[in-house]
């Protein structure tokens, strides 16, 4: 897998902490991105590194053949499309707090990797980047499979990093390269708040 460079070592006293939950991502340099789909009929390209495609491919068709469409929603961003996204969370949430519940801030998120894609449920376009998303078939079968390709759901429901659950989005770490990239977010613990 060229190119990953490590970019969160395993935690350490030099580690750096995350910033409102998020863990800090380089962007994957453009030349190792492939398309992946186009998000529901809209001109959106979504684009994975190319190793986290042909994994994703590869769990597409496997889902298919049990009957059901999963949906590439997002993949990579830039630093400066996600720094729109969060100023959109905080105008909708109120504060830099909460909108990093749901969107991570520049240079924090998974997707400037090209290693994490967001999914939908063919069928049900309503459910695209929302809770209800953990209720679908899609789901049920990502939360038994996934792991089978080497994709991990990043955000559970009650994650350390006090993230919001997001059934909908999954990290590639199907790879040595893309383990140690995401290991202080896989192993994060954090430190007990004093009295």
């Amino acid at each position: 897998m060229n190119s990953i460079a490590p970019q969160n070592p395993a935690p350490s006293a030099g580690t750096p902490a995350p910033k409102l939950g998020h863990f800090a991502y380089a962007e994957v340099a453009p030349e190792h991105l492939v398309e992946v789909g186009r998000y529901r009929q809209t001109p959106r390209v979504v684009q994975l590194h190319r190793t986290a495609a042909e994994a994703l491919a590869r769990m597409i068709a496997a889902a298919a053949s049990a009957g059901l469409e999963l949906v590439p929603i997002s993949g990579f961003r830039s630093v400066e499309y996600q720094a729109r996204l969060f100023a959109k969370g905080i105008e909708k949430r109120g504060s830099e707090v909460e909108a990093a519940r749901w969107v991570a801030p520049a240079g924090h998120s998974e997707h400037h990797t090209g290693l994490a894609v967001d999914l939908g449920e063919g069928p049900e376009p309503e459910s695209d980047v929302e809770p209800a998303f953990g209720d679908t078939a899609s789901y049920a079968w990502l939360a038994k499979n996934a792991t089978s390709f080497g994709f991990e759901m990043s955000f559970p429901a009650n994650n350390p990093q006090g993230v919001g659950c997001e059934p909908w989005h999954w990290r590639f770490v199907g790879t040595r390269e893309a383990e140690h990239l995401f290991a202080a977010a896989r192993i994060f613990s954090p430190a007990p708040h004093s009295k």
